[in-house]
């Protein structure tokens, strides 16, 4: 377990399956997402059971402290150990948990290890330009915008731009610097 200040990165359980099936066929968090097909129990058992299995590019729950509920999940893609650069998701299930921090608690919480245990130099993520709560989110931790892919997401008859965004790990350069 990873421990935040409100949340706990947990490895998952295969009892956290059917809550995940159903947070990611829920409408208002596929536009969130981006995901534009409904996803079938037959391809989501195959997608989990390859996460669990995942050596590098590893996915967590997010629990909250206070009732140890499961809220949605947190992870890391395109994991480079050569280059130490990785590739962060995230997104909390239900909305009654939208708004309240717990996302930006688990990005920071992740955040740590990543820099603090794996030794990573650089975490990137892709946020859409209208997902303007996560964008707020990604910037209370430290992120900043490097880019946008103007126009490359077709939402709701609208193409949309992609926001890159990365956050590096200045304390490794002033210990190099001797600062």
């Amino acid at each position: 377990m990873i421990i935040g200040e409100r949340v706990t990165l947990r490895a998952l359980k295969r009892e956290d399956s059917q809550q995940i099936l159903e947070w990611v066929n829920n409408p208002k968090l596929k536009y969130l997402t981006g995901t534009v097909y409904p996803v079938s129990e037959v391809e989501h058992e195959k997608w989990f059971e390859n996460k669990l299995n995942e050596k590098v590019n590893k996915i967590f729950g997010i629990e909250e402290c206070n009732t140890k509920s499961l809220i949605g999940v947190i992870g890391l893609n395109n994991t480079d150990l050569i280059n130490r650069n990785t590739e962060l998701y995230i997104y909390l299930g239900a909305e009654s948990h939208w708004g309240k921090g717990l996302g930006t608690d688990a990005v920071r919480t992740l955040i740590r290890f990543v820099f603090e245990e794996l030794n990573l130099h650089r975490v990137s993520l892709v946020v859409f330009s209208y997902n303007k709560r996560a964008v707020s989110a990604y910037e209370k931790v430290g992120f900043v915008s490097e880019g946008i892919m103007r126009e490359s997401l077709f939402k709701d008859g609208k193409y949309h731009d992609k926001i890159l965004m990365a956050l590096i790990n200045d304390k490794e350069k002033s210990l190099l610097l001797g600062e």
